[in-house]
């Protein structure tokens, strides 16, 4: 326990000595700052002569004390201080200082402790900790000081050092290295460094820190546009838009003819809902680099966004793709050694970074875990690290046979591991989006490979035996426009997982608010000044309406401009538009308890998830049908759920019932009061049926692959 010091009693100084003891103190600290500390003790042992019952002043002078190493003499002026401030976290954190320096570091680590308890914000003091916890033999809450230190530092190269000698101590050889690695980059400012080092950071899922690095390379290299480009790709990839790209738009100011630096830019523009931007930079790094088959990947899922694009532009894209990523000849299909036996279930493998709480997940979840309980095996691998285990990751592993996560592999070793486990059909539940492992379906891992929910439409590629749609979601008459065969399933593509913890679904808000609101809650980039056009004429019709606008990536205020721009663009004005950046489900699904009458879908790209969480929580969702994949995703969920009359086929007519039903809010609070039960027992919510629809196509595929297998082979 630790107890100030008593002093000797004395009678309390005048208001003519504390004003003296004042003008000294504060020349003190004028000298000190100047770093004349000579002078500096001086004042403060007059400002303690002059008032030695007031507070501040023996703090001062111990520091003074402390700087001409007179440590005991320090020790006994801040006891003082201590005595009228017991509880002031510098004095307490100086005493254990001085304690350190005289190599009494066990009796100064609990006026350390004490007073980074009372305030933590101290990194030189939890430096000071954190050696003192190392010289005890104690690594592991030496690492936790200088862990707290560097949070308030990451600059601070002596706790790189420190830390980096406790795991070594405490046998963590590759945080050792990587620690002492990151003070030789601070410590000669070698930008290089930084970012070979933020890299191996970001890959061992130390994003904080790896962003510090990068953050600091672009500081340290503000004229060389690597850097720049590394710190705009880590912003961007971690949905902060506005700083990204004012970081890549350096990069390209100093490096204009790279195209993957105009690639990034597109990605970010991407973000903020600037499709047509995003688009022209896409183009523009393609020119640049033409043979680069990431850069043509990046373009496709743009162009789905893109007003007027149509299904043979988006095949066309994807082929050229194709024809630039194909690394080599796939393996022949019946080349694989499995059990050709069309009466057995074929064993099942999934390759996807979102088993975790993600949009694909609502949608295929149910699914496999119907499957399971029919006797499928299933195999799981897992393509990207980062993202968290949860809940979902957990049902995924309860139906799983074998979860295994597959950061590390390359593709020759996941394909011996999937041929290893007898994998016989292969779903890729990602395709053209982060963590796809797109590679390992081109040269062919399993007899049948599946495209299914994880992209939207074609993937490009000719070693896909399918894709799992439905006739709404993708029509007989477009099987021209995808390379894969349609597996068209018959009620509906996916099965849905409603939120675990939904609100109730409450009255319509117009009847309390009198306020007829029209909500949207899809991402930036599906918005356009067509939509815009179709919202401003809703709104002249429906004059006591407003848009309500909610997304994760509103909170920018760069995005945010961009938005309503665009929405003016389109004639609608800002002044009857919200926009709210939000992406907790939780709070998601209480707005449309508590704002949202009518949901208005986006177009061409429309909404998937949203819409059945609109739906969910009693909102219906009028929708214009579009042509391509990504532009019918309401239109199958609606019609699954028994709302196919919420589906139009012209703005006109999308207009209208948008306004009909806000003129009929009493036929929409009687909707909404039954909807949940509608989609509940409806087939989107049926995984038994889902599950058994699913189980008949893919004993088909099997059956198919076997048969013609028995023929390439001459019945052997």
């Amino acid at each position: 326990m630790i107890e100030p010091r008593p002093s000797a009693p004395a009678s309390p100084s005048s208001p003519l000595q504390i004003r003296r003891g004042q003008k000294h103190h504060d020349r003190g600290v004028e000298y000190s700052r100047a770093d004349r500390w000579t002078k500096a003790l001086h004042e403060f042992e007059e400002a303690v002569r002059c008032a030695p019952d007031q507070p501040r002043f023996h703090y001062g002078h111990g520091i003074a004390l402390s700087r001409f190493d007179r440590f005991e003499e320090a020790i006994e002026a801040f006891q003082r201080e201590l005595a009228m401030t017991p509880d002031h976290p510098p004095t307490l954190a100086e005493i254990g200082a001085c304690h350190a320096r005289l190599g009494r570091r066990r009796e100064g680590i609990p006026y350390l402790r004490k007073a980074l308890t009372l305030f933590g914000g101290m990194p030189n003091h939890q430096f000071n900790l954190g050696l003192a916890l190392l010289s005890e033999g104690k690594p592991l809450e030496a690492i936790v000081a200088f862990d707290r230190a560097l949070a308030f530092d990451p600059a601070y190269i002596n706790a790189y050092r420190l830390r980096g000698l406790a795991h070594a101590i405490n046998g963590n050889q590759q945080r050792s290295v990587q620690d002492l690695h990151a003070a030789v980059a601070l410590d000669s400012k070698n930008y290089q460094t930084m970012l070979v080092l933020g890299t191996q950071l970001g890959k061992n899922e130390r994003e904080r820190e790896a962003g510090m690095l990068f953050e600091m390379a672009a500081k340290v290299a503000p004229d060389i546009a690597l850097p720049q480009y590394f710190f705009a790709h880590f912003l961007i990839s971690h949905h902060h838009c506005e700083m990204g790209l004012k970081h890549v738009d350096r990069a390209i100011e100093l490096e204009p003819r790279s195209g993957e630096y105009h690639a990034l830019r597109a990605f970010g523009l991407l973000g903020q809902g600037r499709i047509d931007e995003s688009v022209t930079s896409y183009r523009r790094a393609g020119e640049l680099d033409p043979g680069n088959a990431d850069i043509a990947g990046g373009l496709l899922f743009t162009l789905q966004h893109k007003t007027g694009v149509t299904k043979k532009d988006l095949l066309d894209a994807h082929k050229r793709w194709a024809a630039l990523y194909r690394p080599r000849e796939p393996k022949d299909r019946f080349a694989f050694a499995n059990d050709p036996d069309p009466g057995r279930r074929p064993r099942l493998g999934l390759v996807s970074a979102d088993m975790h709480r993600h949009a694909v997940t609502y949608l295929v979840l149910r699914a496999f875990e119907q499957l399971g309980a029919l006797g499928y095996e299933i195999f799981c691998y897992k393509t990207d690290r980062k993202r968290q285990d949860d809940e979902f990751s957990d049902r995924y592993k309860a139906v799983a046979a074998s979860w295994r996560d597959v950061s590390d592999l390359d593709d020759g070793q996941l394909a011996a591991l999937i041929a290893e486990q007898g994998v016989d059909v292969l779903f890729d539940l990602s395709g053209h989006t982060h963590g796809c492992r797109l590679t390992l379906f081109a040269q062919r891992a399993a007899p049948v490979q599946l495209s299914w929910a994880g992209y939207v439409g074609t993937i490009g590629l000719d070693t896909y035996d399918g894709l799992i749609a439905d006739p709404v979601e993708a029509p007989p008459c477009d099987d021209e426009y995808y390379v894969e065969p349609i597996i068209r399933l018959p009620d509906c593509y996916v099965c849905y997982q409603p939120p675990l913890r939904a609100p109730d679904v409450g009255p319509l808000p117009f009847l309390e608010s009198g306020t007829f609101t029209f909500g949207c809650f899809n991402r930036p980039a599906k918005l356009n000044a067509e939509v815009a056009r179709a919202w401003a004429r809703i709104l002249e019709r429906v004059p006591n309406g407003r848009i309500l606008l909610v997304y994760g990536g509103l909170q920018e205020s760069t995005t945010q401009e961009s938005v309503y721009q665009m929405l003016e663009k389109g004639g609608l004005s800002r002044e009857r538009v919200e926009l709210i950046g939000e992406s907790d489900q939780q709070k998601l699904l209480q707005a449309y308890v508590e704002r949202v009458d009518l949901a208005l879908d986006p177009f061409p790209y429309s909404g998937g998830v949203t819409t059945l969480e609109a739906m969910w929580m009693g909102v219906p969702v009028v929708t214009m049908v579009g042509e391509t994949f990504a532009g019918r995703h309401s239109a199958t969920h609606l019609s699954a759920a028994g709302l196919a009359h919420f589906c139009t086929y012209s703005v006109d007519d999308y207009v209208e019932l948008a306004v009909d039903w806000a003129e009929h809010p009493q036929e929409l609070a009687s909707l909404r009061l039954r909807l949940r039960e509608q989609v509940a027992s409806s087939p989107l919510n049926d995984a038994v049926r889902f599950g058994n629809n699913l189980s008949a196509a893919l004993m088909g595929l099997w059956k198919d692959w076997c048969d013609q297998r028995a023929v390439t082979r001459g019945g052997g």
